[in-house]
């Protein structure tokens, strides 16, 4: 049978090692590290990171948000149409470059070689002045995000019959 045993962990800490505070020696029954296992850095789950990605994408999208709002209501009171195609200029320059410090980047247009993986044809002309299947315009520009492609430009590729099959103009 145990005898003298205190009624609370602060008492029994007192009679056993006087001279240390209670929160101290109410630190000794924390658990203590597994130094046996090597560390892990905890970069958190991949859906924890894409949430941190996307949030600071759409906070650093709403600044264009603001300017886009404040075109809108300057070109419906202004009727300077001039000024207003101005407004939306700096507010899509200001959207590309929120977008480029993400890590988004422009694929190359025309004068150019198609390439499958840049590009997709939106349909071919005929060109005597370019080299058969190069880019001649670029009907929506594709982009890349951080070396991979997100979207390939929509082009228009030149057809030149006579490079092609090798016959002389």
């Amino acid at each position: 049978m145990i005898q003298n045993v205190p009624h609370n962990t602060t008492d029994c800490f007192q009679s056993r090692r006087p001279g240390k505070s209670a929160a101290n020696r109410l630190s000794l029954l924390r658990p203590a590290p597994n130094l046996g296992e090597p560390r892990q850095q905890n970069h958190g789950a991949p859906q924890e990171r894409d949430s941190r990605s996307t949030f600071g994408l759409m906070r650093d999208l709403l600044p264009v948000m603001d300017n886009l709002e404040r075109a809108i209501l300057a070109g419906r009171y202004s009727g300077d149409f001039d000024e207003l195609i101005s407004a939306v200029e700096l507010v899509r320059d200001q959207f590309f470059a929120t977008l480029t410090n993400h890590g988004l980047r422009k694929l190359s247009g025309s004068p150019s070689l198609f390439d499958s993986n840049q590009h997709r044809a939106s349909g071919d002309e005929e060109n005597h002045e370019q080299l058969h299947g190069s880019v001649v315009d670029v009907v929506e520009q594709g982009y890349r995000l951080r070396g991979d492609v997100l979207r390939p430009s929509k082009v228009i590729v030149s057809r030149n019959d006579s490079n092609q099959s090798g016959e002389d103009q």
